[in-house]
């Protein structure tokens, strides 16, 4: 509880004094808050890509990765006392674990070893799976809090290999993509 004293001069020079006692607005509760989402937007995107290399039938290669795009599970607009309940509701929303609040993309993971099992010039490129922006109403007790925007994507991070030189067709969007920045 916190005690508020409010002070006035009145016009004959007395002073008036007041106090009253007032309780601090209540938090949300987790449970009680319910998102409305809109303009939910969700794609592979390609976030690194390493050079085009030539190699031999099984020769190793530890690829250096040239960032893309980087990005962070985040939700901005309205503040909230737990803003990973936003991104745990559009995880439901579209059916997917989503990365936590803070996760970066990329992830230092998938810069290992690669073998081949076939002489040719190779591309290795990481993607954010299935990341997701959307637009967010959150109400609270029944009460609208505001609107927001979060930004999350799979957990996890995904990669692969793409052969230069093969067919378009032969090969996923996100591939294509490696292929045409690096070979």
């Amino acid at each position: 509880m916190r005690k508020i004293a409010t002070a006035a001069l009145t016009g004959s020079g007395i002073l008036v004094l007041s106090s009253a006692c007032t309780t601090p607005p209540e938090s949300a509760s987790p449970e009680s808050c319910a998102f409305t989402w809109s303009g939910i937007e969700g794609r592979d995107v390609l976030t690194a890509v390493s050079e085009a290399r030539t190699l031999a039938k099984g020769e190793k290669w530890v690829p250096t990765m040239k960032v893309l795009r980087s990005g962070v599970a985040q939700v901005t607009g309205v503040k909230l006392d737990n803003p990973q309940q936003a991104i745990t509701s559009l995880g439901k929303r579209v059916g997917r674990s989503l990365a936590p609040i803070g996760q970066a993309y990329p992830s230092r993971g998938r810069h290992g070893e690669n073998s081949f099992g076939a002489p040719g010039r190779y591309v290795v490129h990481q993607v954010a799976p299935h990341l997701v922006d959307a637009d967010f109403v959150v109400e609270c007790d029944g009460k609208r809090l505001g609107s927001g925007h979060a930004t999350s994507w799979q957990h996890g991070d995904a990669g692969g290999t793409a052969e230069c030189g093969t067919k378009a067709g032969d090969q996923s969007r996100i591939a294509r993509m490696a292929i045409e920045l690096a070979c």
